[in-house]
């Protein structure tokens, strides 16, 4: 009794690894492999640019940082700014004795001193000066400079992140002159990161709202759902580009990255599935384990009398059994508890297999397969491993 709960152990500590699943029939779709880039839409990776020209004094931040909305970014040393901010103190100041001539022409006039056509041209004078000056405020102020503090002319040019995101390239070097309008540096917003899948004409056009992809990512695939087939073929390959949104993504992918893609199209009947990770080679054919005792109630039902024979058969091999040993008893109470059945695969779709060799609702062993695999190895050697 000790030797077989001995040769016992080694099983009850792998069956807690292993992981039993009933095989389903589900729609069987044409699934599609590819390749597809990762990437944003447009809206989603923006360029910080000069607004001024002028020369970059510092950087406030650097590649693959982390920035929020109104962060400060780059200082820029602009002489455009340092003339905006001197016309707009200077128009401030013309405004005041502007100001006070035209309340003195006001009382001269009324007091029939002053004509009305002099009056006039003060009156077109100081709203010429004002709108100057209201004009440069508007432009200072979309600068990000605050002109009621405005107290004398500046060139230091701060510009603040406009969104939270990601910092991707600084494309200026420090200290370079730039113009305005040059970008300086790019931001990637981490919201949402999408798949352009290349595919045949044919399969493109098919593609519709119901279909799903998976997207392979660090060996994990993502669901991913059909946002629009995109108006130009890739002249490199030929193939027309289909755009997914990938579900529920890690931060920090790599834009511009080439990974594998299976694109599920219309139904074209059922199939029984199961996990990919139930497939294993044995013996040189696909197989998937199910349970040893599930084949001998099969052949129970099918046939009585064949049943029957069977039991006659095994009680005399019992009977020769008793006369072999103690040897021969030790390998059938070490005798692996699942076998394994020949499938044909049909196709892969995300993490399950479309295959045939299977029934509908049949336990199988989804995860622990080398385990199982162990166990039938050691059982084919005696269950000794000689």
């Amino acid at each position: 009794m000790t030797k077989y709960l001995l040769l016992l152990l080694p099983l009850l500590s792998l069956a807690t690894q292993i992981t039993m699943e009933h095989a389903a029939s589900k729609p069987l779709s044409k699934v599609v492999h590819t390749n597809a880039q990762i990437t944003q839409l447009s809206d989603q990776k923006q360029e910080i640019v000069s607004r001024l020209s002028g020369h970059v004094e510092a950087y406030y931040v650097q590649a693959g940082k982390m920035v929020k909305k109104g962060d400060k970014v780059v200082l820029i040393e602009s002489i455009e700014l340092s003339k905006r901010t001197a016309d707009f103190l200077a128009l401030k100041q013309q405004i005041k004795p502007a100001l006070a001539q035209v309340n003195t022409s006001k009382t001269l006039y009324r007091k029939g001193l002053l004509s009305k056509n002099e009056l006039s041209t003060q009156l077109i004078g100081l709203a010429s000066l004002r709108s100057q000056k209201n004009a440069l405020a508007s432009q200072l102020e979309t600068l990000g400079i605050d002109t009621n503090r405005l107290q004398k002319a500046t060139d230091k040019f701060i510009l603040y992140a406009h969104a939270d995101g990601i910092v991707g390239k600084i494309l200026v070097s420090l200290h370079s002159n730039v113009d305005a309008q040059t970008p300086l540096m790019t931001l990637v917003n981490q919201s949402g990161y999408y798949a352009t899948a290349y595919l045949s004409v044919e399969d493109a056009m098919r593609v519709n709202r119901q279909d799903k992809g998976w997207v392979k990512i660090a060996q994990q695939n993502y669901p991913a759902t059909f946002v629009q087939l995109l108006p130009n073929i890739d002249e490199e390959t030929q193939r027309a580009k289909v755009l997914f949104s990938i579900d529920k993504t890690p931060t920090h992918l790599l834009l511009g990255a080439f990974t594998k893609m299976d694109i599920s199209l219309a139904s074209t009947g059922k199939a029984i599935m199961v996990k990919k990770s139930a497939l294993t080679l044995f013996q040189g054919e696909w197989v998937v384990f199910v349970e040893a005792h599930h084949d001998d109630e099969e052949e129970h039902h099918d046939d009585g009398d064949a049943h029957e024979e069977h039991t006659v058969e095994n009680e005399e091999q019992h009977k020769e059994a008793a006369h072999e040993g103690h040897a021969h008893e030790d390998e059938e109470h070490n005798e692996a508890p699942y076998t394994a059945k020949v499938v044909q695969i049909i196709d892969y779709i995300g993490d399950s297999v479309a295959i045939e060799g299977l029934e509908e609702n049949q336990e199988y062993v989804s995860d622990g397969v080398y385990f199982v695999k162990s166990m039938l190895l050691k059982s084919s050697l005696g269950g000794h491993g000689h």
